[in-house]
């Protein structure tokens, strides 16, 4: 009984020392799912390249959920209905536990909207939004949907949302489609390497900034 107490201990102290090499925290050992958010006229599958990055860092595959959104026809307000309700149900899948977001582009602004307007802060520990035009973008007069006029600056929808509902914002000077770049910034600011806009869901620097931000 003794050496099967000292065996075990010494797993135990072996597993947080390996977790404290990873620089895990509690919450990341607990393995919460984690939900991807598209952007404007992109689909879950633009996250492909980052997903396999996280299950080939050893977490669960089954923990990692893309979220699709019709961003061609529907404005973000409808877009993070349809979020809320996904959220509830992987939450609920997932014996209540919060969820963790990371949102590319528009999808950074719907997250936000779920979160401010339709009480979804509360089953969420964290949002990383990259390259998100929190305080809209120039290049959305060149578009006409319902998403197009949400984005574009000074719009109702981000009158409405008032800087509400960010977390943690990843940007890049050299986005090229978040005009000015500086709009991708809200509550707390990360800067990227000099990445394209597109290229912050591949860049391998970016990815790891991401991890950093989810303990």
């Amino acid at each position: 009984m003794r050496h099967s107490y000292r065996q075990a201990a010494r797993s135990a102290l072996a597993l947080g020392l390996f977790a404290a090499g990873l620089g895990l925290s509690g919450a990341a050992m607990a393995q919460e799912p984690v939900i991807f958010v598209h952007g404007y006229s992109g689909s879950a599958s633009n996250f492909d390249g980052m997903i396999a990055r996280f299950t080939a860092s050893g977490y669960p595959r089954a923990k990692l959920y893309g979220f699709n959104y019709s961003s061609l026809t529907s404005s973000d307000k409808t877009s993070a209905a349809s979020l809320n309700s996904f959220i509830n149900t992987v939450r609920a899948n997932n014996g209540n536990q919060t969820v963790a977001v990371i949102a590319h582009s528009n999808g950074g602004l719907v997250v936000r909207w779920q979160r401010a307007k339709l009480g979804g802060a509360a089953g969420m520990r964290r949002f990383i939004s990259l390259g998100t035009p929190h305080k809209g973008t120039t290049s959305a007069y060149a578009c006409f949907s319902p998403a197009c006029y949400d984005m574009r600056p000074g719009s109702s929808f981000l009158t409405q949302l008032a800087g509400a509902g960010c977390d943690r914002s990843l940007w890049s000077a050299n986005d090229g489609v978040i005009l000015p770049a500086s709009n991708a910034q809200c509550g707390t600011n990360v800067q990227t390497a000099s990445v394209g806009h597109l290229a912050m869901l591949s860049d391998t620097s970016v990815y790891n900034q991401v991890r950093a931000q989810l303990p």
